[in-house]
């Protein structure tokens, strides 16, 4: 483990140069890069292509790792500014097989100052590429001003989303019935998303920026309401957006960091006090005056500079960087929210999910995929690298109702390894939807802490991680996804194995004798279809599970 410190200083103020350092290594048993930006892809690409990791406070992390085909480290370089702007790459050059990296500084114009000193961590070990991020994710947590944001019990329970079932149509009555349902369903959260600000169904943001009940008119009715159901409430915002028809715009006029035409709406300036005081006292009214247990902040990532932006403290601006405005702004937000409910909730979503961000929100969401489960597999796993103990929340899952239940299952199946959110119409389920949601929830009840908890080990990173598995000391579950061979090295108490491939049965390699389990197999209704004994002995096993199904071994004197 090595680290570069550096350091920069001037005895009058100046803007920093642009400071790149490099290095290269042989291209040995060099299979992929990863990195927090999946976008990027999996490829080191060759030194005249133009790709590279952007990070900032707002965007994705400052890390890259570079790993073999047995997805063992060969590199994982991560820096300690998480804030700035700092462009990550690795690139082959043709002529000499080696891989050339860099970490780029100040790419973007930065204000004068007179001293600036962070560091770069250096990880070659041969261990697992997920470990190795991991320790990265320990290493920025024990960093000044990194702390995470404690998450209260609340953060980890599988929750009801009105987005994708109901979208912007959410009057009161609507809310209502669905949590109704939800309670049934022994859901304990409900966010309540974009709709309830406005009266227009156009899914844009020209109506963003006043935040005043439209729909909902009746708040405290609706948390009243969740409350005496034994749920929490958690209510939608787009914090940076001010849109064409909100009346609050000419307040702002001049304060406005870019217009974003295509959706008729505006992104504030963090930089202004009276930007940050208006978003701070609209989320604290949020939460004191009309009872809501949490937020679900959306579209930080909007809030960035570029090539226009002026960086200067003038015209009414008291910071001259975009990224340390966020950070002031959040840094208040939570002080304001925290101070009227200790345990509130905060919602982020990918790309924003850097080691800053975690100390602001205590939920991380995937970004946007709906009914694409696979894809919603890749980034839930790409969050809990980087994640430690912040809850990881699946995108909200849905279905079509056409859909055979072992099917539909596989969108809670890819999604396991994550807090569930469900966002179907849960009044109006089948009968075999139903028991399948109901048998599925319950299970990740019963194994949150093995889910969420365990030792996290992701296999398959170039199949979009075709296994997943955590273990702790007396379980471990492992979920197949692809179409090959669960090695177990280990005895444990008890093992569940998850089928979410296209086969009704799985692979197991013992790589010795293990003892002999009791396998009990249920299908994607939690109905019981085997109870047979099995004799983990070394060598390769064929078990047959059903489809969406999970058999649990449970081992036996």
């Amino acid at each position: 483990m090595d680290r570069l410190i550096v350091t920069l200083t001037r005895a009058t103020p100046a803007p920093p140069p642009r400071l790149t350092i490099r290095w290269s290594q042989p291209s040995v048993d060099m299979a992929g890069m990863w990195t927090p930006d999946a976008g990027l892809g999996r490829t080191i690409v060759p030194d005249f292509a133009a790709t590279r990791l952007r990070s900032t406070l707002t965007a994705a992390a400052p890390v890259l790792t570079l790993y073999g085909r047995d997805e063992q480290n060969r590199l994982t370089v991560s820096a300690e500014d998480a804030v700035n702007p700092v462009l990550l790459a690795a690139k082959l050059r043709e002529e000499d097989v080696r891989v050339y990296s860099s970490v780029e500084l100040f790419s973007e114009r930065h204000a004068p100052l007179t001293r600036y000193t962070t560091s770069l961590r250096f990880d070659t070990r041969a261990i697992p590429f997920s470990a190795a991020l991991g320790d990265v994710a320990t290493w920025w947590s024990r960093q000044p001003g990194k702390q995470p944001l404690a998450a209260p019990p609340s953060a980890r329970e599988p929750l009801d989303s009105t987005w994708v079932s109901y979208h912007q149509n959410i009057p009161e009555a609507v809310v209502l019935a669905e949590a109704d349902a939800a309670a049934r369903h022994g859901l304990k959260v409900m966010i309540v998303d974009d709709g309830w600000q406005t009266g227009d169904s156009n899914r844009g943001y020209a109506h963003a920026g006043d935040w005043q009940p439209e729909r909902l008119r009746r708040m405290r009715v609706v948390t009243d309401a969740l409350h005496a159901r034994g749920m929490k409430g958690m209510l939608w915002f787009s914090v940076p957006l001010v849109g064409d028809e909100a009346a609050v715009l000419p307040r702002f006029r001049g304060k406005i960091l870019r217009r974003w035409a295509d959706q008729r709406t505006n992104v504030l300036d963090p930089r202004y006090p009276e930007v940050r005081a208006y978003l701070i006292e609209t989320f604290r009214r949020a939460v004191r005056d009309w009872g809501w247990d949490g937020l679900k902040l959306d579209f930080i990532d909007m809030f960035s500079s570029d090539e226009t932006t002026v960086l200067n403290r003038a015209d009414g601006r008291d910071m001259a960087s975009v990224y340390e405005a966020v950070n002031r702004l959040m840094v208040d937000v939570m002080a304001a929210l925290r101070a009227v409910r200790p345990d509130v909730m905060i919602e982020f979503r990918q790309p924003y999910s850097g080691p800053v961000i975690r100390t602001f929100g205590n939920m991380l969401r995937a970004s946007d995929t709906p009914n694409a489960s696979i894809l919603n597999r890749q980034r839930i796993v790409d969050l809990r690298l980087l994640a430690g103990a912040t809850p990881v929340h699946a995108d909200p899952i849905v279905w079509h109702p056409d859909e055979p239940s072992d099917k539909a299952a596989v969108q809670l199946l890819d999604t396991l390894f994550a807090v569930p959110q469900v966002s179907m119409r849960l009044d109006s389920l089948s009968p075999a939807h139903t028991a399948m949601l109901t048998h599925y929830l319950a299970y990740w009840r019963a194994n949150r802490e093995v889910l969420l908890d365990g030792r996290f080990r992701p296999e398959g990173i170039n199949a979009q991680y075709g296994l997943v598995r955590a273990v702790t000391a007396n379980k471990q579950i492992v979920a197949a996804y692809a179409d090959r061979a669960i090695v177990l090295d280990a005895a444990a108490p008890a093992i569940d194995l998850v089928n979410a491939t296209a086969s009704a049965r799985l692979v197991v390699d013992a790589t010795r004798d293990l003892g002999r389990y009791e396998a009990r197999a249920t299908d994607a209704e939690g109905r019981e279809v085997s109870r047979t004994a099995l004799d983990l002995t070394r060598g390769t096993h064929v078990v047959a599970v059903p489809r969406a199904g999970i058999v649990a071994l449970v081992r036996r004197p």
